[in-house]
């Protein structure tokens, strides 16, 4: 129980902080002109959006803890908490709407975009330093599950009529599947699908457009090159992560007829603590490495692509070759949706968890 309030505290911390993670010319998904990042409104904006989700999570949190005083059972306050996360985050989304409605509107309204001069700024030099993971390096967790693959195939006879395939928070079994073609190998087929949508996403980052600011050149490149670097290895350690966690689970209970593999547990635990731990320090890296705007000398602002998104969540732009641009608001990339390769994405990650559903 514990466990699952640590998860709840961290994303509860993580939608309160999100606002001032974005680059300082991004608010609510709205691009900012660099002379107004500063605007007195943009930072009350932030600050209301804080307090509110701030508001909310403390007071589920305290919901919850009250819950551990009571007799309720640990598969109910488990899914209890998952219900109250997942409406901290739907109420975050509404509240980003609403904000990102305001501060489009306050930008139109002072007309901010009329009194700043407009300039392109690039330097091919910056993509010497690049240090973005080669994609090569997302292939051995791709060759490792065909192999598991081919390995189940392989001792397909010997396979249970019968085995486990989900278990509760105490590593019991409560869920069992019979044996087909297709069912013994849906682990790692969900796996492959993941897989191989991180070594394309790993391509779509080391091409991905940098974006540099006009009166902070220097800053943003290097908050380009932290994002770029830290990103792709943060990648990796999900994909091996979630290969060992798969990998382990399957072979032991499929292959070797464990259907109780006690240390499932520990093994998930292990992966939720590289996820949270490794975004942890994606967010401190990145933070340390943002622009700050406190010396403005001229009227210039780098250009916006703002007419390419839709609110500030959307990236479609069939004139950008990038599979990846950074999100608009938080930390993160999205796909550009008018790149063929992000259906690419969706498909492989959709086909076998619908091929599992439907089978």
């Amino acid at each position: 129980m514990l466990f699952i309030l640590s998860i709840f505290i961290f994303v509860g911390i993580l939608e309160i902080v999100t606002p001032y993670l974005t680059r300082k010319t991004t608010v609510f998904g709205v691009s900012i002109p660099e002379p107004y990042v500063q605007h007195q409104q943009l930072q009350i904006f932030k600050k209301h959006y804080s307090m509110l989700v701030g508001s909310i999570a403390v007071a589920f949190l305290l919901g919850q803890v009250l819950l551990l005083f009571t007799s309720i059972q640990e598969e109910s306050f488990v899914l209890l908490s998952f219900i109250l996360l997942y409406v901290l985050l739907l109420i975050s989304a509404g509240l980003y709407m609403f904000y990102h409605i305001k501060t489009k509107k306050l930008k139109t309204q002072e007309n901010w975009e009329a009194h700043v001069k407009t300039v392109y700024v690039m330097d091919l030099s910056i993509r010497e330093k690049d240090e973005v993971l080669s994609p090569t390096f997302f292939v051995l967790p791709i060759i490792i599950t065909l192999a598991l693959i081919t390995f189940t195939y392989m001792n397909y006879n010997a396979i249970p009529d019968v085995f486990a395939t989900h278990w509760n928070a105490t590593g019991e079994v409560d869920g069992w599947t019979e044996k087909t073609w297709l069912s013994v190998i849906e682990m790692p087929l969900i796996l492959l699908g993941l897989q191989i949508s991180f070594f394309i996403m790993s391509k779509g980052m080391k091409s991905a457009k940098l974006q540099l600011s006009a009166q902070e050149k220097e800053a943003s490149a290097n908050r380009e090159l932290q994002q770029r670097k830290y990103g792709s290895w943060y990648f990796a350690a999900i994909n091996y992560s979630l290969t060992i966690l798969f990998v382990v689970s399957h072979y032991k209970t499929v292959i070797l007829k464990d259907q109780t593999i006690p240390y499932f547990f520990p093994l998930f635990i292990g992966f939720i603590v590289v996820s949270l731990g490794g975004l942890t320090l994606l967010i401190w890296k990145l933070t340390k490495s943002n622009e700050r705007f406190d010396d403005l000398h001229t009227n210039e602002t780098a250009a916006t692509d703002d007419r390419y998104w839709k609110w500030g969540i959307l990236y479609i732009n069939k004139n950008d070759p990038s599979l990846l641009v950074q999100k608009k608001f938080g930390v993160g990339w999205t796909v550009n949706l008018a790149n063929k390769w992000s259906y690419i994405i969706l498909f492989v990650i959709l086909l076998p968890i619908l091929l599992t559903i439907f089978k």
